[in-house]
């Protein structure tokens, strides 16, 4: 072979190779974009696509739409976990995506604009921020009202009294608040990835991925009620945090920082006073009522020590992230006291880029 016979091929191949990625790149990225775009059409055509074959082929039984693995014969009528969950979940997925789309532009952003937020990007993350905490109060009171039905009202003996019976038999509600909120989960993964970019990007993928990973594996062993009382003590302070944004792009100072206040308790006491008492309670109340290693999962037990232990680095790697969270909201209380700034320490570029955008407002209304 000559000199000049060896390059010919590999250097066509590997430009025709650079072109077909280049090629393939692009039209991932525009599908990616067209997905984003158009978030309400394709959720909603998905949604009426179910629920017609739901009404028509299904019988009024189909997975996504329908709670399915009824206990048979139970006189309560409840359900236990199984397979054909992951449709439910998945369902809501697409259900909280036209949901969320539709609240933010139809209601959300309106609301910011009649009060008196100009900036686009402002506009957009109090439709965002707005939509978390309509969510959150739903969620949380649904939440509440679930525990108050159930043994372990206030009372984390229960999470282990009786176990595994009355634990994997959920009533109609349990199940679907479970399942529901699943899909709230796996629904903020998308919404993570087509935000704009904050700077806790990563630690967000990291909750957003431990939080489904948690409750995917405490359905699956019949630990929905520890995951109930977690649910609970994590969604309630997020109402204050999201509306506390909120009252700032409005403006409404003073507001703001009462909701702060409230927030900070809030934080404080749910997410490290009652969520450490939880983890006790799987580490240690637990062995109080329960065998060391009692693992049959054909009576729906998984309790041992290796169960416990992964549990307890997924919930630390939480509360870790909690304590990062928190290290960020004391910079925003000294921000407060000594500078008199109520500002989001993860949002410093969003603020500039809202800074930007309003010098520019300015200079095209003085030039017009």
């Amino acid at each position: 072979m000559t000199m000049a016979e060896r390059p010919v091929k590999p250097y066509f191949e590997s430009k025709a190779d650079k072109e077909a990625a280049a090629k393939k790149s692009s039209a991932l990225n525009t599908a990616c974009q067209w997905a984003v775009d158009n978030q309400a059409g394709w959720s909603l055509a998905l949604l009426a696509l179910i629920h017609g074959y739901d009404a028509v082929v299904a019988n009024n039984a189909s997975p996504f739409v329908h709670l399915q693995h009824q206990i048979s014969g139970d006189a309560e009528g409840r359900f236990e976990r199984g397979c054909r969950d992951v449709y439910y979940v998945l369902y809501w997925v697409v259900a909280f995506t036209l949901i969320r789309i539709t609240v933010i532009n139809k209601a959300l952003e309106p609301l910011a604009r009649w009060g008196g937020v100009s900036s686009s990007r402002k506009v957009t993350r109090f439709g965002e921020q707005g939509w978390l905490v309509v969510y959150y109060v739903i969620s949380n009171s649904v939440g509440m009202y679930v525990m108050s039905t159930q043994p372990h009202w206030l009372n984390t003996r229960h999470f282990w009294i009786d176990y595994p019976e009355g634990h994997r038999q959920m009533t109609a509600l349990m199940k679907s608040y479970y399942l529901v909120q699943m899909g709230f989960w796996f629904q903020q993964i998308f919404v993570l990835l087509i935000e704009e970019r904050r700077k806790d990007f990563v630690v967000m993928a990291t909750h957003h991925v431990v939080t489904c990973n948690l409750m995917g594996w405490s359905l699956y062993m019949n630990y929905t009620r520890i995951g109930n009382a977690i649910l609970c003590c994590m969604d309630f302070s997020d109402i204050f945090l999201s509306g506390t944004k909120c009252l700032r792009y409005l403006k409404l100072e003073k507001t703001s920082v009462v909701s702060f206040v409230v927030f900070i308790f809030t934080w404080i006491y749910t997410r490290h006073y009652l969520y450490m008492k939880i983890m006790y309670s799987i580490y240690s109340e637990s062995l109080t009522y329960l065998p060391v290693d009692n693992w049959d999962p054909e009576n729906g037990s998984y309790y041992t020590r290796n169960v416990l232990f992964n549990f307890s680095i997924l919930l630390g790697i939480l509360q870790l992230l909690i304590i990062y969270w928190f290290a960020l909201v004391l910079r925003i209380v000294y921000r407060v006291i000594f500078l008199s700034n109520l500002e989001d320490s993860r949002s410093d570029s969003e603020s500039d880029g809202d800074d930007d955008e309003d010098k520019r407002s300015l200079k095209e209304k003085k030039t017009e």
